[in-house]
């Protein structure tokens, strides 16, 4: 006995809730890349006016920092369909908390920054190795799945860390330079060379630029 074909109808509802889970991750655009970029000078600039400025320590802003996280990444997961506020907020926290994990570990550990970006670097390397071998796939156009959406989130966190590492080591060896060569032609040229990739560390290597890659 030949089994009635499905409507339009039925199949438009078996499709419609992974197109809400897709729909979570924006198109990678050049407003993707512009509202990346700029999130990612937040983590370092506002773990430092907490910490600092507004006395609360690199302990206590950790906590409140991680608890915000936690609970915008609650809200993100459980979200049916991409929402810009509650994303590009926990990217921002993401950011921020990224930044104070290498803060802390430095800071308050006394791990050398060379130690926190190999094992951050490690870190980056496991998480996209272990992701493709559960899920079979990198592509942002497949996180339709809560444990898909789980490592997408946990790559950021660990980009945001390494970024922060690799750019203030850069930033280190920079300090330690001769005054001449630091004021001098190279200074010129050296400065905003690393400046750049500190930036591109913490935005533009992210796991997204890899995704446009194997997404296509």
């Amino acid at each position: 006995m030949l089994q009635p074909k499905p409507n339009a109808a039925s199949q438009q509802e078996t499709v419609a809730p992974v197109r809400e889970m897709l729909s979570k991750v924006p198109e990678v655009t050049i407003y993707f890349w512009i509202i990346k970029v700029l999130s990612t000078t937040v983590g370092e600039t506002a773990s430092d006016f907490l910490n600092v400025n507004l006395g609360m320590g690199l302990v206590g802003t950790s906590i409140v920092m991680g608890v915000l996280l936690a609970v915008a990444l609650v809200f993100q997961l459980r979200a049916n369909r991409y929402i810009p506020p509650l994303y590009w907020l926990t990217v921002v926290l993401v950011s921020i908390f990224g930044t104070l994990v290498t803060d802390d570990l430095t800071d308050r550990m006394g791990i050398s920054l060379e130690t926190s970006t190999t094992v951050f670097s490690v870190a980056l390397a496991l998480t996209f190795a272990i992701w493709f071998a559960k899920e079979k796939t990198l592509s942002i156009h497949s996180i339709f799945t809560r444990r898909r959406e789980l490592f997408y989130w946990l790559a950021i966190l660990v980009t945001f860390a390494l970024g922060t590492a690799a750019g203030d080591l850069m930033a280190e060896r920079h300090r330690q330079r001769p005054a001449g060569v630091q004021r001098g032609a190279g200074g010129l040229v050296l400065v905003p060379l690393e400046r750049a990739i500190n930036v591109i560390a913490q935005g533009c290597i992210t796991p997204d630029a890899r995704w446009t890659r194997y997404g296509r």
